[in-house]
């Protein structure tokens, strides 16, 4: 924790939250599934109160159709779960924006959602500059949305970032997190060595903490103000190997781990800064449109995002589902 910051990745958290102690959130379909669904507490009226937003009537929403009026009822419940959620931390909260792979590769959808869902926070009085980030996948029209967004002060999370172009993209759009996946890309280059070569990953004994490196140094050789958190981190040796990273995402199995056995070893004090002179970063010059699409298709990202789109697409058809048979009818009409 002197090192780098630690956000707490747990099931057990109040509606699956990913918290930073008491200081990070994160909105996703899943978890307003769950709030909606199962919770009984006070959060199940995220959904309660976008019923009966104006914006989101029939007679008020694009077309007038209940397909757009189910689209607006969950944006706006997305605002109402993440607000109620800023209430209770001291830093930001992540809120999903893309739902699926159409969505994902559709820049003016991405711009359009997040201004919208942008505007419904500021009506409720949240400073969106500075306790909202908008989750954001790295394909190459996310990375335009992100761009055109961060110029707005509109601050992106950009998440499924498994090569160091679409993290070099990412950066020099203006992103102001970028998410990488230390045991994702350990197992998927496990699996595909000749990738390595190609990605300057085959001389590293662990190609997932590699790649989070060589993204932080790339950030900092361009002294670029974006910030790195690492995920699937899989146990205390990942964790260590990460220490000095902007953000490291842990469960409470590795937390628990880390908390017994460095305390029974020597204490904190016996953990170095991994990124302290950390200057290892390949060439990447340029990243256009081609070369991007290239990266993807020759790292885990393509795999990777694929699975991730489909699970939110998923849980959002879930979603929307809920809302249409068991909250919507007659409700707020």
């Amino acid at each position: 924790k002197s090192l780098s910051s630690l956000v707490y990745d747990t099931k057990h958290a109040v509606n699956e939250l990913a918290v930073l102690g008491p200081q990070a959130a994160t909105v996703s379909p899943s978890i307003l599934l769950h709030a909606m669904s199962e919770n009984c507490s006070a959060d199940v009226g995220s959904i309660e109160g976008a019923l009966f937003y104006d914006r989101c009537l029939i007679e008020n929403v694009e077309g007038h159709t209940e397909a757009a009026r189910i689209d607006c009822v969950l944006d706006k419940a997305f605002v109402n779960l993440a607000t109620m959620m800023a209430s209770r931390v001291e830093g930001v909260v992540s809120v999903e924006v893309v739902e699926s792979r159409l969505a994902a590769d559709d820049r003016d959808a991405i711009v359009g959602k997040a201004r919208r869902m942008a505007e419904m926070f500021r009506e409720l009085d949240v400073d969106v500059a500075e306790r909202v980030l908008f989750k954001i996948p790295c394909t190459w029209e996310g990375v335009q949305a992100v761009e055109t967004l961060e110029r707005e002060g509109v601050k992106c999370h950009v998440t499924q970032v498994y090569s160091l172009e679409q993290a070099a993209a990412a950066a020099r759009a203006g992103a102001s997190l970028v998410q990488t996946y230390v045991g994702r890309v350990r197992t998927w280059y496990q699996k595909h060595p000749v990738a390595a070569v190609h990605n300057h990953l085959d001389a590293a004994s662990d190609a997932g903490i590699e790649l989070t490196k060589q993204i932080a140094a790339l950030i900092k050789k361009e002294k670029l103000a974006t910030k790195v958190i690492a995920a699937s981190v899989k146990n205390r040796k990942d964790a260590i190997a990460l220490a000095g990273c902007d953000y490291i995402l842990l469960n409470d199995r590795v937390v628990r781990t880390l908390n017994s056995e460095l305390n029974a070893a020597n204490g904190s004090g016996g953990v170095k800064n991994a990124f302290e002179r950390n200057e290892n970063v390949p060439e990447v010059g340029e990243v256009y449109q081609e070369r991007f699409e290239a990266a993807v298709a020759n790292s885990p990202a393509a795999e990777e995002m694929a699975f991730a789109l489909a699970l939110n697409a998923a849980a959002d058809l879930k979603l929307k589902e809920f809302v249409k048979q068991k909250v919507l009818p007659g409700v707020g009409q």
